[in-house]
């Protein structure tokens, strides 16, 4: 795979920094990544090569091509991550290739920004939100820890783009959804950063985004603010202190590094119910916290779906905390044992995380629940024997 074209073109009001990439041993035509946005976001953007090998580098070695040629200058200390992470992926994944790493303009140092400032990814949902809170109760405003941005992205769910396209009511979705991030960017003293990109439609399956290309693709994005941020927080996704392999597995965090802008994962430790039973303590976050896929924009203005099994999933852990009623993001007080087949369970790690919410429910006397769980696990087995 060949990067190459960096570009940097003012569209309108919309700042949109690009690459092409070019397949070598692959049947793909070229295509072309890109990173957009408007007002602040965009003046503080810079044009980086790091952010394209950082998102590329596991569609290279996904689909067996023999080298990630990149046409620009790479960050030396990004260098040795990316074949860490190449390294990591082909032990997790023997179909993963081992690929060559090149840059025309050589590897070289690039540099911090003279005065540190830390931002996060922040989508709205319980990872996020998470590390934002505890950001808050860790440092105060004026602290070179606090968090002064928040980086929201619009493109890496895999409904969003379309033929290279933003869907329109997909568009009209993240617009409100930056209307409560708005809100929330005012209470808690943090400039919102809003940035589109099609890295999720370049995924060629969603096995692939799972296993390999969530991480980095958010990653990518803390590179094109070289100069302003020296370090962007990322936080877990609640898997626990030992989670299985997969795309945002904490392992890869520091290696998606550069001199310039460093990240860190959050909340490594942290398993999903122990940040929600937090979250339920601050009222902004039982208004806003938005955990839905987003498989099908909810109706009514809601804000979650409540159907979807990840809205599922953290409905069933806030009836175990006894928090569910509290919450006001959610539409629904409770659940009933049926909904629990009506959600679609396609991997093991789901199956795992759904299994996490059986002590909880237990102990709150939600024993049909509790049960409903393990049934509908035991089907998902069944089904994939």
């Amino acid at each position: 795979m060949i990067l190459t074209e960096l570009a940097d073109r003012q569209e309108g009001p919309r700042r949109r920094i690009s690459m092409d990439l070019v397949w070598e041993d692959s049947p793909h035509p070229r295509e072309t990544l890109y990173f957009a946005a408007d007002g602040e976001a965009a003046d503080l953007m810079r044009p980086s090569a790091d952010a394209f090998a950082i998102a590329c580098l596991p569609l290279a070695v996904g689909t067996g091509e023999r080298r990630l040629r990149v046409e620009d200058t790479l960050c030396t200390r990004l260098r040795s991550g990316l074949r860490l992470v190449n390294q990591v992926f082909h032990e997790w994944y023997p179909r993963c290739s081992l690929v060559a790493l090149e840059a025309t303009g050589g590897f070289a140092p690039t540099r911090p920004p003279e005065r540190r400032r830390v931002a996060s990814l922040l989508s709205g949902g319980v990872d996020g939100l998470m590390t934002l809170r505890r950001n808050r109760l860790d440092y105060p405003l004026d602290h070179p820890e606090s968090i002064r941005a928040c980086i929201t992205l619009f493109g890496v769910n895999k409904f969003d783009v379309t033929d290279g396209r933003p869907v329109p009511e997909r568009l009209d979705a993240f617009a409100a959804l930056l209307g409560r991030l708005g809100e929330l960017a005012r209470e808690e003293h943090f400039r919102l950063l809003p940035v589109r990109t099609n890295v999720r439609s370049l995924a060629p399956s969603y096995a692939y985004w799972t296993a390999m290309g969530f991480g980095a693709g958010h990653s990518a994005v803390a590179q094109l603010f070289q100069g302003h941020f020296d370090k962007v927080l990322f936080a877990s996704n609640g898997d626990g202190p030992n989670p299985p392999p997969g795309a945002a597995h904490p392992v890869f965090n520091p290696h998606f590094s550069t001199d310039a802008v460093r990240i860190q994962g959050e909340q490594d430790e942290m398993r999903r119910s122990e940040k929600l039973e937090l979250l339920t303590r601050w009222e902004l976050a039982r208004r806003l916290m938005q955990p839905c896929h987003y498989v099908r924009i909810p109706e009514g203005g809601r804000i979650n779906c409540g159907r979807c099994e990840k809205c599922v999933r953290d409905m069933l852990t806030l009836i175990g905390l006894g928090r569910l009623r509290n919450v006001s993001a959610f539409a629904e007080d409770d659940l009933t044992p049926d909904r629990l087949f009506r959600i679609p369970l396609n991997n093991r790690r789901k199956a795992a995380l759904l299994l996490q919410s059986i002590p909880g429910l237990r102990q709150a006397g939600r024993r049909d629940l509790a049960w409903a769980i393990r049934a509908r696990v035991a089907l998902f087995h069944l089904l994939r024997t």
